[in-house]
């Protein structure tokens, strides 16, 4: 009997053995490592005294510019100031379509006045929606002849891909079209607009306040103040627009225009045209 359970042991044992024993090994199928997110859609780095590239990625492509339009409206006061057909000093009372504005605002209410200089800081620091609005109404009379004046300024500067059908930038309602523009065309405009050094002024400014120092303005362009050099422009971001900028630097020798369209995220934005800058400006 020990004899039969002593085979019985050895068979159990050879078994046991045999099957721990390791064959070919099969690997799990390699999953390819994620790719970080492409920085953006489209961007260029110009030189902004020689409009030379010195860098780019699908300049020409069509993009919603989303809050980066209220640089077109400021190109479109700058130039009536410099007619002297507007002074920035001259009061604009707010009407209820404007005081009705969503998105980014400064909460304008019906019949407050404020200066069109007021105004022009909260729509370029704090991207204020509805300072945006009253000032389009008070200079053409409405929003729709405002936007017919956006484009006539664009046809001049002879950003041909680009088309406007507001003043502020926001999402557009089912039934209407999206301000379309490109890199190429937001360097022109950017280029018209470094005439202006009050737009610099504006746009370099990290905060101030408004209503008598009631409502505090926040620049949305995190590059100032930060990045060496940086002294505007102007960013913007929806959710299909995604989060785009139009920025200027300089050191003692050369100015440089980056623009970025289409980031899948902010802190991505802001990472990759800091890079440009810090490339192009370089001592």
């Amino acid at each position: 009997m020990k004899k039969i359970l002593a085979a019985m042991l050895l068979a159990f044992l050879a078994v046991s053995a045999f099957g721990s024993q390791k064959g070919p090994s099969r690997q799990e199928p390699l999953r390819p490592a994620k790719k970080a997110p492409p920085a953006c859609e489209a961007y260029t780095v110009v030189d902004a005294a020689s409009g030379k590239i010195l860098e780019s990625l699908n300049p020409g492509l069509k993009w919603p510019p989303a809050s980066v339009t209220k640089l077109m409206l400021a190109s479109v006061v700058m130039e009536k100031v410099r007619k002297k057909e507007l002074r920035l000093s001259d009061p604009v009372t707010v009407s209820k379509a404007a005081a009705g504005m969503g998105g980014t605002q400064v909460y304008l209410k019906e019949k407050e006045v404020f200066s069109i200089e007021e105004l022009m800081q909260a729509a370029l620091i704090e991207s204020a929606n509805d300072a945006a609005y009253a000032i389009a109404e008070h200079v053409a009379g409405s929003t729709e002849a405002f936007v017919a004046l956006m484009n006539s300024k664009a046809t001049a500067l002879a950003m041909h891909d680009s088309e406007f059908h507001s003043v502020h930038g926001l999402p557009p309602s089912r039934d209407a079209r999206s301000n379309i523009t490109t890199c190429n065309d937001l360097v022109k405009l950017a280029k018209d607009l470094l005439r202006y050094p009050k737009i610099l002024e504006w746009t370099s400014t990290r905060s101030a306040t408004f209503r008598n120092g009631t409502f505090d303005l926040h620049n949305k362009n995190k590059l100032v103040g930060k990045i060496d050099g940086v002294d505007g422009l102007k960013t913007g971001y929806y959710y299909k627009a995604r989060f785009n900028i139009v920025a200027t630097g300089k050191n003692k020798d050369k100015r440089i225009i980056v623009v970025v369209l289409g980031s899948p995220q902010a802190r991505l934005r802001d990472r990759f045209a800091a890079e440009k800058f810090a490339e192009h400006l370089a001592n």
